[in-house]
Protein backbone atom coordinates (compact mmCIF):
# COMPACT_ATOMS: atom_id res chain seq x y z
CA UNK A 1 0.00 0.00 0.00
CA UNK A 2 2.81 2.29 0.70
CA UNK A 3 4.68 1.09 -2.28
CA UNK A 4 1.77 2.21 -4.86
CA UNK A 5 0.89 5.32 -2.71
CA UNK A 6 4.58 6.59 -3.00
CA UNK A 7 4.24 6.06 -7.03
CA UNK A 8 1.35 7.63 -7.49
CA UNK A 9 2.76 10.64 -5.38
CA UNK A 10 5.99 10.71 -7.76
CA UNK A 11 3.97 10.45 -10.71
CA UNK A 12 1.72 13.31 -10.03
CA UNK A 13 4.47 15.09 -9.04
CA UNK A 14 6.41 14.90 -12.36
CA UNK A 15 3.42 15.45 -14.51
CA UNK A 16 2.65 18.48 -12.50
CA UNK A 17 6.30 19.90 -13.32
CA UNK A 18 5.95 19.81 -17.04
CA UNK A 19 2.41 21.38 -16.89
CA UNK A 20 3.97 24.59 -17.68
CA UNK A 21 5.82 23.41 -20.27
CA UNK A 22 2.40 23.00 -21.75
CA UNK A 23 0.89 26.49 -21.07
CA UNK A 24 4.32 28.13 -22.54
CA UNK A 25 3.84 26.02 -25.67
CA UNK A 26 0.53 27.27 -26.87
CA UNK A 27 0.45 30.33 -29.25
CA UNK A 28 -1.68 33.03 -27.29
CA UNK A 29 -1.91 36.75 -29.08
CA UNK A 30 -0.52 39.20 -26.95
CA UNK A 31 -3.53 41.59 -25.21
CA UNK A 32 -2.99 45.19 -25.38
CA UNK A 33 -2.62 46.96 -22.24
CA UNK A 34 -5.98 48.18 -21.17
CA UNK A 35 -6.35 51.65 -20.19
CA UNK A 36 -8.01 53.59 -16.90
CA UNK A 37 -11.46 53.59 -18.00
CA UNK A 38 -12.45 54.25 -14.15
CA UNK A 39 -14.61 56.70 -12.79
CA UNK A 40 -11.41 59.17 -11.69
CA UNK A 41 -9.84 60.48 -15.02
CA UNK A 42 -9.28 64.24 -14.05
CA UNK A 43 -8.89 66.27 -10.96
CA UNK A 44 -12.65 67.29 -11.24
CA UNK A 45 -13.61 63.50 -11.14
CA UNK A 46 -12.03 63.49 -7.99
CA UNK A 47 -14.12 66.37 -6.74
CA UNK A 48 -17.52 64.84 -8.23
CA UNK A 49 -16.77 61.36 -6.47
CA UNK A 50 -16.05 63.39 -3.44
CA UNK A 51 -19.86 64.97 -3.79
CA UNK A 52 -21.62 61.44 -4.13
CA UNK A 53 -20.34 60.14 -1.55
CA UNK A 54 -21.10 63.11 0.77
CA UNK A 55 -24.54 62.72 -0.72
CA UNK A 56 -25.01 59.45 -0.37
CA UNK A 57 -24.31 60.11 3.32
CA UNK A 58 -26.35 62.70 3.92
CA UNK A 59 -29.25 60.70 2.40
CA UNK A 60 -28.36 57.61 4.21
CA UNK A 61 -28.26 59.99 7.58
CA UNK A 62 -31.57 61.50 6.98
CA UNK A 63 -33.24 58.57 6.22
CA UNK A 64 -32.03 57.06 9.68
CA UNK A 65 -32.62 59.97 11.40
CA UNK A 66 -36.71 59.75 10.17
CA UNK A 67 -36.01 56.71 11.55
CA UNK A 68 -34.91 57.19 15.15
CA UNK A 69 -37.90 60.18 15.12
CA UNK A 70 -40.31 57.57 14.16
CA UNK A 71 -39.00 54.94 16.91
CA UNK A 72 -38.83 57.51 19.86
CA UNK A 73 -42.39 58.50 19.25
CA UNK A 74 -43.67 54.80 19.24
CA UNK A 75 -41.54 54.72 22.37
CA UNK A 76 -43.24 57.38 23.63
CA UNK A 77 -46.84 56.76 23.02
CA UNK A 78 -46.39 53.33 25.06
CA UNK A 79 -44.58 54.37 27.80
CA UNK A 80 -47.32 54.71 29.67
CA UNK A 81 -46.13 57.30 32.22
CA UNK A 82 -43.13 55.04 32.42
CA UNK A 83 -39.76 57.17 33.60
CA UNK A 84 -37.57 54.26 32.00
CA UNK A 85 -39.25 54.32 28.69
CA UNK A 86 -39.74 58.09 28.47
CA UNK A 87 -36.10 58.52 28.78
CA UNK A 88 -34.94 56.12 26.37
CA UNK A 89 -37.12 58.18 23.75
CA UNK A 90 -35.38 61.06 24.40
CA UNK A 91 -32.31 59.46 24.17
CA UNK A 92 -33.61 58.25 20.72
CA UNK A 93 -34.34 61.83 19.99
CA UNK A 94 -31.13 63.28 20.62
CA UNK A 95 -29.37 60.26 18.22
CA UNK A 96 -32.15 61.38 15.73
CA UNK A 97 -30.56 65.41 16.44
CA UNK A 98 -27.09 63.78 15.84
CA UNK A 99 -28.14 61.95 13.05
CA UNK A 100 -29.61 65.75 11.20
CA UNK A 101 -26.67 67.30 11.84
CA UNK A 102 -24.31 64.82 10.30
CA UNK A 103 -26.69 65.17 6.80
CA UNK A 104 -26.29 68.95 7.05
CA UNK A 105 -22.53 68.42 7.69
CA UNK A 106 -22.76 66.13 4.74
CA UNK A 107 -24.39 68.42 2.36
CA UNK A 108 -22.91 71.58 3.20
CA UNK A 109 -19.30 70.24 3.28
CA UNK A 110 -18.19 70.74 -0.19
CA UNK A 111 -20.07 73.97 0.03
CA UNK A 112 -17.75 75.00 2.88
CA UNK A 113 -14.09 73.87 1.56
CA UNK A 114 -14.84 75.54 -1.89
CA UNK A 115 -15.50 78.78 -0.06
CA UNK A 116 -12.62 77.99 2.23
CA UNK A 117 -10.48 77.36 -0.56
CA UNK A 118 -11.53 80.87 -2.28
CA UNK A 119 -14.17 79.45 -5.00
CA UNK A 120 -15.99 81.52 -6.69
Amino acid sequence: MKNSLRKLLISALSSMSFMPFLVFGDELPFAETPKATGPISSPQGIIDLVNNVLFWTATIFWIAAAGFVLYAAYIYLTAGGDAERVNKAHKQLLWAVVAIAVGLMARGLPFLIYTFLGGK
